[in-house]
């Protein structure tokens, strides 16, 4: 049976890079593993892989909602388990890509989720209350859920009370995760960019993004969901900051720092949760000069394990 090969690493490490060049030596199809990327309309806020990039590996996975849709962790593990296993009958290797530690821990371990019932009317209960008063109220009665979730991520945080309310039990107590992963043919490969260089690069990124219109694109998103500032698709890095200001309650300048400074401490969340969530992953750290080099490492390393 062919491997499965999963990349991880913090935003902006190189991970896209990376698995079109393992696709292209092992025959490999990539699976997004980014909560953000599965939506349409927030390429540019997601720094969607565009076709061109693909090289035409072909892509699962990416831009399957639209804007203004819904998506559990749930329907990402059902579907991606589907896709991992016709790969495999295929003779092809999977490439589990991306960035969110649930989604990717979703597919590898024994994760086994509640119903998606949902409570009418659950969200106006909090609707009047900040971000940081409803994480309060998760941590005063999950602790542990709570930790798991940035405090400004209001959807995750509230289906984790309605998961309460609906089961009288918590959600980390329906999630089962004993880090047993359900697959004995993985390969993890994490990457480690060199944190100062890996600032910059985010620092740079948003400014880029600005430039490609980024704004504009979480307008366009913002006002799909009629203006409702806590659909999925505006979680992206770049949808709270920019409703602000479209809000007028930070100006531009204001609003790129904090895009900037938010990124930079999502990379450093993202770290975290690989190095404790995970195990055995072969990690191989690298500035961005040497990343070509890190590259071909890699997949001599893949090469002696596969």
């Amino acid at each position: 049976m062919n491997k499965i090969i999963v990349i991880v690493g913090p935003t902006a490490s190189g991970k896209t890079d990376l698995s079109i060049k393992i696709a292209k030596e092992f025959n490999g199809e990539c699976i997004n593993s980014d909560s953000t990327q599965i939506f349409k309309g927030t390429d540019i806020a997601t720094n969607k892989i565009t076709s061109e990039e693909t090289q035409g590996i072909k892509h699962h996975l990416i831009s399957i909602k639209e804007v203004n849709e819904s998506y559990s962790v749930a329907d990402f593990q059902k579907q991606a388990r589907e896709i991992v296993a016709d790969l495999l009958e295929k003779n092809k290797t999977p490439i589990i890509v991306g960035g969110t530690g649930l989604y990717t821990n979703a597919v590898l371990m024994d994760y086994n989720f509640s119903s998606d019932d949902h409570i009418e009317g659950f969200e106006k209960k909090y609707e009047n209350i900040s971000n940081e008063k409803v994480w309060d109220i998760l941590n005063s009665k999950d602790e542990l859920e709570a930790k798991k979730i940035h405090p400004n991520n209001r959807y995750r945080v509230i289906r984790a009370l309605e998961i309460i309310e609906l089961n009288g039990v918590k959600k980390t107590e329906i999630i089962k995760d004993n880090k047993k992963y359900i697959y004995d043919n993985l390969l993890i490969i994490g990457l480690i960019p060199k944190r100062s260089e890996l600032y910059s690069k985010i620092n740079n990124r948003v400014l880029s993004l600005a430039k490609r219109g980024l704004f504009q694109e979480i307008e366009q998103a913002y006002k799909a969901n009629k203006f409702n500032k806590e659909a999925q698709s505006l979680k992206c890095i770049g949808g709270p900051e920019i409703i602000k200001y479209l809000e007028n309650k930070i100006d531009y300048d204001e609003c790129i720092d904090l895009m900037q400074k938010n990124n930079r401490h999502y990379a450093r969340r993202q770290l975290t949760w690989f190095k404790n969530q995970l195990q055995n992953v072969e990690w191989f750290e690298h500035d961005y000069e040497n990343y070509d080099q890190i590259t071909e490492q890699i997949v001599e390393y893949i090469k002696k394990n596969i």
